[in-house]
């Protein structure tokens, strides 16, 4: 019997992160899911009720670097094959930046783009074994010569800074063999990708994370840096 892999979900309460940790659960994985403290954590603990061995339940804000002290200690000597960064958000619905605070730029920065790569630095020594891989939640929104009809610009401006500081993490670890796949999981239906159920999403929430789960375990420790989606088709950076 081939060893169990283990995989670290950070912003896994709910929506796509929730989806990929019963995904990788049901695949055999062992499961480390985070959120922020406060948030509800009933349907996490639900995914490992039949075998709670398998999963352990962690806390971090991504956007507060004094967190990830805390979140050290909480996983003790833990080690994993794949850190997944999943944590992010859709922004202010305006969307625009003329009308653009510096609060909500802050904050889709932090969340979608600095706090998730912050994090994937400090924990990048915690991967281990054949094929230690970081993936990021990206879109394909993200893509630059992709965006052809505008709009969405802060959403697409903290994925496309999300993309190019992936490229960066990978320029100074591949040296090590670590491999950073930054994924697209399709426009899924969750409250984000519905806007809390004011827009219709493509893709139902299993497909979606099925997918992205099967491309994790397809082109993990493949030592390079891909932009793909959810059914493993390249995208144009």
């Amino acid at each position: 019997m081939s060893k169990r892999k283990h995989i670290l979900i950070i912003g896994a309460e709910r929506g796509l992160g929730l989806g990929l940790a019963q995904q990788f659960f049901d695949r055999g994985w062992h499961v480390v899911g985070t959120a922020r403290h406060g948030d509800n954590v009933d349907a996490l603990t639900a995914v490992g009720s039949q075998d709670a061995a398998r999963l352990g339940l962690a806390y971090i804000d991504v956007t507060q670097a004094e967190h990830i002290d805390e979140l050290e200690k909480s996983l003790g000597e833990r080690q994993f094959d794949v850190i997944f960064m999943n944590a992010g958000i859709f922004g202010a619905l305006h969307q625009s930046v003329l009308e653009a605070t510096p609060q909500e730029v802050t904050q889709i920065m932090m969340t979608n783009a600095i706090g998730p790569v912050r994090i994937a630095r400090r924990l990048s020594a915690r991967l281990t074994g054949p094929a230690p891989t970081i993936c990021f939640m990206s879109s394909y929104r993200a893509s630059v010569s992709g965006n052809v009809e505008g709009g969405l610009e802060l959403y697409r401006a903290s994925k496309a800074a999300l993309n190019i500081l992936a490229r960066g993490l990978y320029a100074d670890l591949k040296g090590s063999g670590r491999t950073v796949l930054s994924i697209h999981p399709g426009w899924a239906k969750t409250d984000m990708g519905t806007l809390d159920g004011t827009v219709e999403a493509e893709i139902d929430l299993e497909s979606s994370v099925s997918g992205v789960a099967a491309v994790v375990e397809r082109h993990m420790g493949c030592k390079d840096h891909l932009f793909l989606d959810y059914q493993d088709q390249p995208l144009a950076w």
